[in-house]
Parts: structure tokens; C-alpha cells; sequence
């Protein structure tokens, strides 16, 4: 045992605190909070504890979920919504210091809703009961709701009754799905997307036509664009009206069928869609694309990916990324031929330490 103050936070919204000088990581906590704790994991650099007693709480603690924070959903529920957005904002901030990234930040993107705002959800079933894992387990913990799912999804958690291990519950406004062969259609401004429950889609319908406004706000009307990792052709036909020419790449062969049928559904006809791994595929082009965007997964490009887009030697390319870390390291190799314009981040997941961040990237003449 022992207690501590908080004096920071990580970039997993962890409390940082010291013992004998030694950094320490404690979750749910905040700046200026007296705790005491049990540690949990003594490395030779730093260590990790639990509060098992709070000493003096903050005045901005908020305590609304009763699974919270055994459930591993969120790690900032504590945290209002305000200060979170200055820790993401400060988080991304000190990411691109860190890593010697010298560009401008522009102020955060929050979201309408903080609250009720998931378009999808995996829930696992045990009995006749829905619900989480708890944090780093395997101990099932059986909810009759989730603050962050749609009111429309939490209104179905009681009554499915499944043999399944698990239930994936898609969601728009109208409808709920929870069946694998039948497709939701979302609205993003004015265009619609069937998305299937195989396929990606953006979870925030709140912060999703914000972020794909400023990678439109990138494009010219005269420019051949490529969209890797394209996922159901969001991007690309968000922004089709924009462009000459535009081309998605995507490996997963259900959102190039959902990415085909939205051209169709939108009546496109300047977007074509490649089902391949996008560093293999990009390869294979014959064309000259003005743009690149990339939407990778939390990894990343890798390095065959890059080389490739590096080759090509488009006069801008547009990085749309969900994990920073990874986004940094490939902003430094970029960075040799690439002049990294500005960073925007958007809050597209509340309560969690996620952010997604869109980077303008121009070719050095």
C-alpha cells in the first residue's frame, strides 16, 4: 500500500503519480487527487497501481455508470467532458513534441454527443445475459445497458435471446441490426451507405461528416485522388462531388461489395473500387493520382505501403489516423519529402483516450 497525489496523465488517461521517484500509472483518477493505492506491477522502470481508497477526491470527479470503470469500454467516464477534451488535445500536442513533429495543432473536434453516441456494438453472451469483459479478463460483467451505445441499441440489449457467444448490434437512427445478411443504411450529410455488420464503419455519427469535411476541404475539383483502406467507400463518395477521379483500395471483400453498392446507391460514377492489400495493389496502378488519402488501422502503414506512396510521389497526401503513435512514426519518415502542414484532432470517441487525427501532408518542390 501506499498514497499518493496525482500529478499528471499518460496517453492512456492513467493518473501519474511517483513513488521514490519512480513514475507510477493509476487508473480513474484525476490531477490533484489523493489516493491510496495498491501496486500491481513493479517494473524496473515504472510501476502500476489500483486505488483502493480515495483520500481526497477532485472536485470535477463524476460518477455516472455503475459498471464503470470494470468495464474496459471507457477509461476517462471519470473525467467531464470538457477536461477530457483538453487532455486529448494536450495528449496530441505532447505526442508530436515528442517525436520532433513541428506543426500546428488545431484545436480539438468535439462531439455533439458525449453520450449515446456508438452506431455498433460486440457484446458477449453468457446465459440469458449480454455484456462486457471486464478489463484485462476473461470475467463476464452482464449490463442492461451502456452509456455510450445509441438509446435505439440499449433498448435491445434485455430482450435478445441468442445461442451465440457473442452479438454484434449495428444501428442508425431508425433500425437496429443484428443480423449478418442484412445491411443498415447510414446518412452522412447527403449521401447514404449500406454498411453490412462484417464491414468498418465509423462508430460516431456525430464527428464522422466533421472529419471527412476537412479531408474534403483538402481536395481540388481538378484531382485524380486514391482513398486507401477505403473500408465501405465513405470517403472517396463523401467526397466525389469534389474530385475529377477518384479510386478506393480495401482488403476486406465485404466493404468493397458495401463500397460498390454506395456508388450505385449515390449515383457515382467518378469513384472505382479495388478489392487488395493497399501496398500491393497501389503498386499495380497506372495512373498519376494528385492526392493520397490513407486511413489506416491502429498499425499504421507499413513500410512496403509507404515506399509505395513515397514512389508515386503525390503533391499531397491526406493521413487520417486513430492511433497517434503510430501516425507520428510514419509522419517522421514521410517527413523526408513531405512538409506536414497541420494536424486536426477530433474526439470521435468520448470517454475513451482515443483520438483520431486528420494531417495535410505537401510535397516539398
Amino acid at each position: 500500500m501506499a498514497t499518493v497525489t496525482i500529478e499528471d496523465y499518460d496517453h492512456q488517461g492513467r493518473g501519474i503519480a511517483h513513488i521514490d521517484n519512480k513514475i507510477i500509472f493509476i487508473p480513474n483518477t484525476l490531477i490533484g487527487e489523493e489516493v491510496e493505492i495498491n501496486i500491481t506491477k513493479d517494473k524496473k522502470k515504472f510501476m502500476e497501481g489500483n486505488v483502493v481508497k480515495f483520500i481526497h477526491t477532485s472536485d470535477d470527479r463524476q460518477n455516472i455508470c455503475p459498471y464503470y470503470p470494470k468495464c474496459g469500454g471507457c477509461q476517462l467516464l471519470h473525467m467531464p467532458y470538457d477536461k477530457q477534451l483538453i487532455y486529448k488535445e494536450s495528449k496530441i500536442k505532447n505526442i508530436f513534441n515528442r517525436y520532433h513533429i513541428d506543426t500546428k495543432i488545431n484545436s480539438i473536434v468535439s462531439s455533439n454527443k458525449n453520450l449515446n453516441y456508438r452506431n455498433k456494438v460486440t457484446l458477449h453472451v453468457e446465459g440469458c445475459k449480454l455484456g462486457y469483459y471486464e478489463e484485462k479478463s476473461n470475467k463476464f460483467l452482464p449490463i442492461d445497458k451502456c452509456l455510450l451505445l445509441q438509446d435505439n441499441i440499449n433498448d435491445m440489449i434485455s430482450n435478445i435471446k441468442t445461442n451465440e457467444d457473442k452479438v454484434v448490434i449495428r444501428a442508425n437512427e431508425l433500425e437496429c441490426c443484428i443480423d449478418n445478411n442484412k445491411k443498415v443504411i447510414h446518412t452522412i450529410v447527403d449521401k447514404k451507405f449500406l454498411v453490412s455488420n462484417a464491414s468498418f464503419f465509423q462508430v460516431n455519427p456525430y464527428v464522422t461528416p466533421l472529419l471527412y469535411g476537412k479531408v474534403r476541404d483538402y481536395l481540388e475539383s481538378d484531382e485524380v485522388v486514391l482513398d486507401l483502406y477505403c473500408g465501405t467507400g465513405t470517403i472517396a463518395i463523401f467526397c466525389s462531388d469534389k474530385i475529377k477521379r477518384g479510386i478506393g483500395i480495401e482488403i476486406n471483400e465485404d466493404a468493397i461489395i458495401n463500397a460498390k453498392e454506395n456508388a450505385k446507391l449515390n449515383n457515382i460514377t467518378n469513384i472505382d473500387f479495388i478489392c487488395g492489400d493497399a501496398g500491393i495493389e497501389l503498386g499495380k496502378l497506372d495512373i498519376s493520382p494528385d492526392t493520397i488519402i490513407v486511413d489506416p488501422p491502429r498499425a499504421g502503414l507499413n513500410t512496403n505501403t509507404i515506399e509505395t506512396i513515397m514512389n508515386i510521389n503525390p503533391k499531397k497526401i491526406v493521413y487520417v489516423s486513430c492511433d497517434p503513435m503510430t501516425l507520428v512514426r510514419d509522419l517522421n519518415i514521410l517527413n523526408s519529402a513531405y512538409n506536414i502542414v497541420e494536424a486536426t484532432p477530433f474526439d470521435m470517441f468520448p470517454n475513451t483516450y482515443h483520438v483520431e487525427c486528420v494531417c495535410l501532408l505537401v510535397r516539398r518542390n
